[in-house]
């Protein structure tokens, strides 16, 4: 129990590390945070029922996409030094995942968010 307690906390630590390396070293996620912060924030204070739980959760895959984004770019720019087509492919494409959920996200918080914003001003 207490190695698998450990491994737990071990396993943590690592995402946490994720988190704060991300942070420090990618612009794109600090700005993602913000924006899924936000939109996060507002959901839960101007949406009811389960409906501020669906537009906080697509506001945060934004963030879990970038971390991904960010783990192929570093993976790629550690494999190869030199241009690759099929390297730029992977990294264009998940940098294409995390706009193609930003740009659901930001529908989402327009169709559902904005009205109430404008409701309240």
């Amino acid at each position: 129990m207490i190695k698998t307690l450990k491994g737990v906390l071990k396993g943590l630590t690592f995402a946490a590390e994720g988190y704060i390396g991300a942070f420090r070293e990618d612009t794109h996620f600090r700005i993602n945070l913000i924006l899924s912060l936000s939109g996060t924030l507002l959901s839960l204070f101007l949406l009811e029922g389960c409906l501020k739980v669906v537009v906080a959760l697509v506001n945060w895959l934004v963030l879990a996409f970038e971390l991904l984004n960010t783990a192929v770019e570093r993976a790629v720019d550690t494999a190869t030094l030199e241009f690759k087509p099929s390297a730029k492919l992977a990294k264009d494409a998940s940098a294409a995942a995390v706009l193609t959920v930003g740009l659901f996200a930001l529908t989402c918080d327009i169709i559902f968010l904005l009205p109430q914003i404008l409701r309240r001003l």
